[in-house]
């Protein structure tokens, strides 16, 4: 039964996508279709195909490694504060300082991109997955080129990857560009939610799959009517004098300094948010019981549940508790999941993803579901730093990126909520 309510889940998509789209006429069914039937593809095989199930978690545990190597870092710099056995013993096994985690991983993460990007490695392999989503979906270069990318280098940087054809873009394109990078997580962050307790299966399969996912819903929601610069004939040209970084070693500094004020940002942001939605909480605590002195209500009597326990995830909960159902979440665990799809959307992923994993008693299907939906960038800073970032590598483009944010946004959602439908009928 849970299966055919994702079945569902998945016609809603369709059909929010269709009710949102600017020009039905001109939708490309075929694209449409090759892109879902490569999600449905995608996530078969990394969860059902025995040889895909071991070459993801292969992956899964070569990404749990280099957490290792980060990890041996960071002990060398800050001792038996990166140090698990230690931090148990003094304050028991759920002992964890979540910023020097972050720190270590992040640096470390940014080290390997750059060193990876100074020998050609990612300039390479990224162009060939573009060309083959450039042919089997008969979508622009430049917009394949971007949402591939997306997956691993994340949100803008994907951007840079194609900033000679960013100026002359289509809007079909451009929604299309931001919509993928929003529906992705960078590979530097991959590791970080992984620490967090997030399967590493889940993470890569959400990524692989939102690449054409993304295309999926943006097409719908803004077909391509015009011819784009960058057709059936791109070509990308890898220059391989003109590198980024004067050798590897500057590759390795400046990708130490890059990964430190990245993680620093991370840190002083998720600090601001929780400390932010705690003042919330206080407020909405104060109003529900100044409301039940004013409308005496006894326990048992609707309404006063909800003046009693008033908090800023129970009204997203709420909310998106219907999102949550149609997905396949089991019905008595939709305001949970429901609260924490809500605030990744209001604030981050990675608020999302603390809420998640400290929901006691959640059942696997929920958990999985649930990690799908968080397993993006599509919430309302993330638009905020499009609109910056690709406005300044395109100035001519920002009335689009400012009339696109929000469908970007909404795009980027619909494209993990189309993933979590899909692997959830698949258990």
């Amino acid at each position: 039964m849970s299966r055919l309510i994702g079945l569902i889940g998945i016609l809603v998509i369709f059909g929010l996508a269709f009710l949102m789209s600017n020009n039905r006429k001109a939708i490309n069914y075929k694209t449409i279709g090759v892109g879902f039937i490569l999600q449905i593809f995608f996530a078969i095989f990394i969860f059902k195909v025995p040889i895909g199930q071991k070459i993801f978690m292969d992956l899964g545990e070569f990404v749990a490694k280099i957490l290792d190597f980060a990890t041996d870092g960071g002990v060398f710099v800050f001792g038996p504060l990166m140090e698990k056995a230690k931090l148990t013993l003094v304050w028991g096994s759920d002992a964890n300082i979540f910023a020097l985690q972050l720190v270590a991983s992040m640096i470390f993460m940014m080290i390997l991109v750059n060193i990876l990007y100074y020998y050609g490695v990612i300039q390479r392999i990224i162009p060939i997955l573009g060309r083959a989503m450039n042919k089997l979906m008969k979508v622009s270069g430049a917009e394949s080129l971007s949402n591939v990318a997306s997956a691993f280098v994340g949100n803008v940087s994907a951007q840079i990857m194609i900033r000679p054809y960013l100026e002359k873009l289509s809007r079909s394109e451009l929604l299309a560009s931001m919509a993928g990078s929003l529906a992705c997580v960078s590979g530097a962050m991959m590791p970080i939610y992984i620490s967090m307790g997030v399967p590493a299966t889940y993470v890569l399969a959400s990524s692989i799959m939102a690449v054409p996912g993304a295309f999926v819903i943006s097409k719908i929601v803004y077909p391509e009517t015009k011819i784009p610069e960058t057709g059936e004939n791109f070509t990308i040209q890898y220059n391989k004098r003109k590198k980024p970084y004067i050798n590897v070693f500057d590759a390795i500094s400046q990708g130490a300094a890059e990964g430190m004020k990245v993680a620093l940002n991370i840190v002083a942001m998720i600090l601001a948010l929780i400390a932010l939605v705690a003042m919330i909480d206080w407020f909405l605590g104060l109003f529900g019981a100044f409301c039940l002195k004013i409308i005496p209500l006894h326990k048992g009597v609707i309404g006063y549940y909800a003046l009693n326990h008033l908090s800023l995830h129970y009204i997203l909960g709420k909310l998106f508790a219907i999102f949550a159902i149609i997905l396949g979440v089991p019905l008595k665990e939709a305001t949970a999941v429901g609260g924490v799809m809500g605030t990744k959307l209001v604030l981050n992923e990675m608020v999302g993803f603390f809420d998640l994993i400290h929901i006691q008693g959640l059942s696997p299907k929920a958990f999985l579901i649930g990690c799908f939906t968080l397993c993006n960038f599509s919430n309302f800073g993330s638009v905020a730093i499009q609109l910056g970032g690709i406005g300044e590598l395109a100035p001519n483009q920002r009335k689009n990126l400012a009339r696109l944010g929000v469908r970007a946004l909404i795009c980027g959602t619909l494209t993990g909520y189309m993933s979590a439908a899909i692997v959830g009928v698949l258990f």
